[in-house]
């Protein structure tokens, strides 16, 4: 019954919020999509808030977007983070076009109101986070329930049952849930480490336990993508802390990668490392898995010749490849499947969102813009870190829709959008002690202290 008190009393307070302090229902909102709760307590949870018909999320979502709308919609001063948002609204129009033309599914219908919803959340959410401490909620929002869940797929695996490889989480399967895990493992990590140069050791240990607990999750899913994005992430992340090094000439977080590099190997057991490595036997010796996947991709090639501009519909692709092909598999490939369903240009303006907002938080990971605290640098460098991860995984898997991956790159956004506003505030007090014919001083931004105003955190 723990859960869902826990459930029901963060509804309730996310609605009782709402109106005066909209951004304390964002958190909750972005946690559960990221937790999927009724997935998590699926046994005693009930489906609907009370049995009144609307679901937990849409509960929190109509009081939250009430109190954004009275709280002035926010600060929509949203700086280097304006041109990703675009891109993102563009990729939803296009979506909502494409369907109007070709057609669109029961399943592409909800696929498309998912991401309206999860666009109008990114909005409010970036109009309203205006500090750090705002910015850090977010971040531990999502570690919460992203490692909570795999607190739960351990404690499934270590009981003798592998929930996770033989049923999936929430809808999604082995493949398709261990692409969130890296995702969730790498925000962990990192903010460890942003947690670590703050000293505050208590939310370090809490951070590198969730990320722990996803990495072992993602080895026992035996997701052959998973596990390479994983990878992907020490190599890129190994980069990052290199020329970090150059900078600061500190071995700190160059240590800190090689001990999770270690642990990351001794979670990895011989079946989890001969899974791995079958990924590049020879094309005869591929198991059947491996097989369909390149059947798959060839298919995917064929219809994108066929309907380059505005594909065949999203949501479609299994039904039309065993009507064409007598094949009822996903492509395996969410950007060769991205190109089929929505055309070409359905999935540049995806990818375009996804690399737009990873080159422009590099700056933030570089410190090549004003920072209102260094350990913000963290943050820059977990999104491009995250997000190579997610691209180079869900090119073995079909992504329609996960969660964590838009909200990740919303921690690049907000970064943004911090940096920003301190720029204009810079520049405010500049003018006003040049008015006072004073000099003005030019000092580091101190960290904030936690705001106690939530409406716009």
């Amino acid at each position: 019954m723990k859960g869902p008190l826990f459930v029901y009393m963060a509804t309730i307070t996310a609605i009782g919020s709402a109106l005066f302090y909209p951004y304390v229902a964002v958190l909750v909102y972005i946690m559960f999509a990221v937790m999927c709760p009724n997935a998590l307590w699926y046994w005693s949870l009930a489906p609907t808030f009370f049995n009144s018909g609307f679901g937990f999320s849409a509960v929190v979502a109509y009081p939250m977007i009430a109190g954004w709308l009275l709280n002035g919609c926010g600060n929509i001063k949203i700086g280097k983070a304006y041109f990703p948002m675009v891109l993102l609204v563009l990729y939803l129009l296009w979506l909502i076009s494409v369907s109007f033309v070709v057609g669109v599914s029961p399943l592409g219908k909800e696929t498309i109101i998912m991401l309206v919803r999860l666009t109008l959340a990114m909005i409010i959410t970036l109009t309203l986070c205006n500090t750090l401490f705002g910015l850090r909620c977010l971040i531990w929002s999502i570690i919460f329930a992203s490692g909570f869940v795999a607190y739960e797929l351990n404690m499934s695996y270590f009981s003798g049952f592998n929930r996770l490889q033989m049923v999936g989480f929430a809808g999604m399967d082995n493949n398709f849930f261990a692409v969130g895990l890296v995702v969730g493992s790498t925000i962990s990590f990192y903010t460890g480490l942003a947690e670590l140069s703050k000293r505050n050791y208590i939310l370090m240990l809490l951070a590198f336990a969730a990320a722990l607990l996803q990495a072992h999750a993602i080895m026992f899913s035996m997701s052959r993508g998973g596990m390479l994005g994983l990878i992907v992430v020490g190599i890129v992340t190994l980069i990052l802390f290199i020329i970090a090094f150059f900078q600061t000439k500190k071995l700190r977080d160059l240590s800190l990668l090689l001990i999770a590099i270690l642990v990351a190997l001794a979670l990895a057991g011989p079946s989890v490392r001969e899974r791995f490595a079958s990924s590049f036997r020879k094309s005869e010796d591929l198991d059947n898995s491996a097989q369909s996947r390149i059947k798959s991709w060839k298919n995917c090639q064929i219809v994108i010749q066929e309907h380059p501009f505005l594909g065949i519909g999203i949501q479609n692709w299994a039904p039309y490849s065993t009507r064409r092909f007598g094949l009822f598999l996903e492509a395996h490939s969410t950007w060769f499947q991205a190109a089929a369903e929505t055309g070409i240009p359905g999935c540049l303006l995806q990818l375009s969102f996804i690399f737009v907002t990873m080159w422009r938080t590099l700056k933030v990971a570089w410190g090549r813009i004003p920072l209102r605290d260094p350990s913000m640098r963290y943050y820059g460098q977990m999104v491009v870190a995250a997000m190579s991860g997610y691209f180079i995984s869900a090119a073995l898997v079909s992504l329609y829709f996960l969660e964590i991956v838009y909200y990740t790159c919303l921690i690049g956004l907000c970064c943004l959008k911090l940096s920003h506003l301190l720029v204009l505030e810079t520049e405010d007090k500049k003018i006003e002690a040049i008015m006072r014919g004073e000099e003005f001083p030019e000092e580091e931004p101190e960290e904030e202290k936690p705001s106690s105003q939530w409406a716009t955190a």
